[in-house]
């Protein structure tokens, strides 16, 4: 059967197909302009009262040119259903001529003429009025058709195998599109539209795509910045090295932080004052680095150290690059250096990359007091109010009775005064409740056993205390479990997982007034071997401890019968003087220390001397006893 396709003259079907379509981009499209961001965004606003805060960015256009094509589209989907409701749409009729006989398929030749005879007798032209004769003569038509077909042997075979008395006919397809598409005198605009989209369009965003998605990696930093920290990161670094290794990332050669000439005299005008400052307050005298010491780093080298050190920028956009510059090198911290680090297993570099998160978040430098932390609390006034009331934590200045804390910080006024105790009560003051060393079924830890590390942290300043959502079934805790209680050690580690999902917490946003952004208050969790200053785990980020939460970890032990003194530190991300440390021994001893297990008692009973099992058994055993006489035959060979 040849096919003739022919375009859609009426728009019926074009009409369908252009609302499937459409509807299939613009529903999708609004679910996710109306729900897509609007949580993140709303979470990502800072509540805790800030110092530093980044100029307002201009409004994009984006954002409306994105809602005005949604109502379009949602305008043009409503003018389509109109016209598919309203358009009539005629719907192919097959012929068929028992149906204009008026009988069943199958009857006989007999019948057929008796039909035919009965309605030629109303339908002829000459037995009807004048009227209807043009009628007549078309059912007459119709009529003689049919009854050809049905009584002549090749038109009947025709009919059944392709339709149509004449044999077969060309099909006509429709296409769903407009016949203005393909006429002569628009050709060249259709053209030129595919060329457009599929030419251009398709092709520039694509490989625009493309090209950003191969210049990152999974955790959204540059490639040729982590190839610039593997090179150049080491075990055994100082943190003065590591904010320079941090300032040559590629991040901050960007069109919106490099270096401009423009910014040369106000950097050289903050390198100094940095300097001066260094040289009163700190360890360490501001220098730029020697080893990395292209423009773009020296410039993000000097805005970190301005945020260190709380130097005032006139520039008021040295002082929004600056606060991008922090939280750019925040994240390059976090999923950049100390993912190296820890990858690694270097103790010691990572917990230097965590004080550096904290100074980044707090803007204070290493080995400042934490007291620094709070309102009020200057570079100038902090080392009187140390020297006259040996106050150095916030935690000391809690722990004084109303009256002392009054007097303690008497070089601040009322308001500061206030300020900082409200400041200090946010800063959480972190506890180990319970640290146990466990090999789970057993009593003791034997050579390369898999220990299980438990530990209970708890925020002592905590405004609210977690509830756990059980369903009614008493849950234990940790530090009512002794020791050697196995069974209650096995069966609080089987439901740790289903407890931590009913204790989940929400992270409490972290007070740091020199960080512009939004900060949740966030812990690390480190377990070190003291005499190797290896990392024994990865260190465990706890993104959910508002007032108490359980960590579990494994590890194997070492295959030596000796004991081993571990480091377990839990260092805060965002606040400087909350860590804790605690030193935990492990002995591992010979696995003959365990007590014996009962033997199993085999229940299978031995096979009746008749049976075909039984007369098996005693031929593998003769072959056994041959096999062993014959080694001893050649051994005495």
């Amino acid at each position: 059967m040849r096919s003739k396709y022919t375009y859609d003259e009426s728009g019926v079907t074009f009409f369908y197909y252009a609302l499937t379509v459409l509807s299939l981009v613009v529903a999708p499209a609004t679910v996710y302009m109306l729900f897509g961001k609007k949580s993140s965004a709303a979470a990502a606003k800072p509540k805790t009262p800030k110092v530093r805060t980044r100029k307002p960015r201009t409004k994009s256009s984006t954002p409306k040119i994105k809602l005005a094509l949604v109502l379009a589209g949602w305008a043009l989907i409503f003018l389509l259903s109109y016209k598919v409701k309203t358009t009539e749409v005629k719907e192919a009729k097959m012929w068929d001529p028992y149906e204009i006989l008026g009988i069943d398929n199958g009857e006989s030749e007999e019948v057929i003429t008796r039909a035919y005879r009965k309605l030629s007798l109303k339908w002829h032209p000459d037995k009807v009025g004048k009227d209807m004769k043009e009628q007549a003569g078309e059912m007459m038509a119709e009529i003689n058709r049919a009854h050809k077909t049905l009584t002549n042997a090749e038109a009947r075979e025709n009919y059944e195998k392709y339709g149509n008395p004449d044999g077969m006919q060309t099909q006509s397809m429709g296409i769903a599109l407009p016949k203005l598409l393909v006429e002569a005198h628009t050709s060249p605009f259709v053209l030129m539209l595919y060329g457009l989209v599929f030419g251009f369009i398709m092709p520039f965003y694509v490989g625009r795509w493309w090209y950003n998605s191969t210049r990152y990696q999974k955790d959204r930093i540059l490639n040729p910045t982590m190839s610039t920290f593997f090179k150049n990161i080491r075990e055994h670094i100082s943190q003065r090295n590591l904010i320079e290794l941090l300032t040559a990332a590629t991040e901050f050669t960007e069109e919106d932080l490099k270096y401009r000439p423009s910014d040369e005299a106000a950097l050289k005008a903050l390198s100094e004052k940095i300097r001066r400052v260094s040289q009163v307050y700190a360890l360490d005298l501001f220098t730029p680095s020697k080893k990395f010491n292209s423009k773009d780093s020296w410039k993000a080298n000097i805005l970190l150290h301005a945020h260190f050190f709380r130097v005032s920028i006139d520039s008021v956009e040295l002082a929004d690059q600056q606060q991008q510059v922090v939280m750019t090198a925040l994240t390059l911290v976090h999923r950049g250096l100390l993912q190296i680090s820890t990858t690694h297993n270097w103790y010691i570099c990572s917990t230097l990359l965590m004080n550096i998160s904290q100074m980044l978040v707090q803007g204070v430098y290493c080995y400042d007091a934490p007291l620094i932390q709070l309102p009020g609390i200057t570079w100038e006034n902090q080392p009187t109010i140390f020297k006259e009331n040996k106050l150095y934590s916030n935690h000391q200045l809690m722990r004084l009775p109303a009256a002392e804390q009054r007097q303690a910080l008497s070089q601040l006024n009322d308001k500061q005064f206030e300020e900082a105790i409200q400041a200090a009560k946010m800063i959480p003051r972190l506890e180990i409740a319970r640290v146990l060393l466990t090999v789970v079924g057993d009593k003791a830890i034997t050579p390369a056993s898999i220990v299980t590390l438990i530990v209970k942290l708890r925020i002592a300043n905590a405004p609210n205390k977690i509830v756990p959502r059980g369903k009614g079934v008493a849950v234990a805790d940790i530090e009512d479990i002794a020791d050697d209680d196995t069974a209650a050690i096995e069966n609080f580690v089987s439901d740790y997982a289903k407890r931590e999902k009913e204790t989940k917490q929400a992270a409490p946003e972290a007070y740091c007034p020199y960080f512009a952004g939004r900060k949740d208050s966030q812990w690390w969790l480190s377990f070190a071997n003291y005499q190797s200053g290896k990392l024994v785990v990865p260190p465990v980020r706890i993104s959910d401890l508002a007032s108490e939460r359980v960590v579990v970890l494994q590890f194997q032990a070492p295959p030596q019968k000796e004991t081993y003194r571990f480091h377990l530190s839990v260092k805060s991300d965002s606040y400087i003087g909350s860590d804790v440390m605690q030193e935990v021994q492990m002995t591992v001893v010979d696995r003959s220390t365990l007590p014996v297990e009962p033997p199993i008692v085999d229940d299978i009973s031995e096979p009746e001397e008749d049976s075909i099992a039984a007369q098996m058994a005693q031929m593998r055993g003769q072959q056994a006893g041959a096999r062993r006489n014959d080694d001893d035959s050649s051994d005495e060979d």
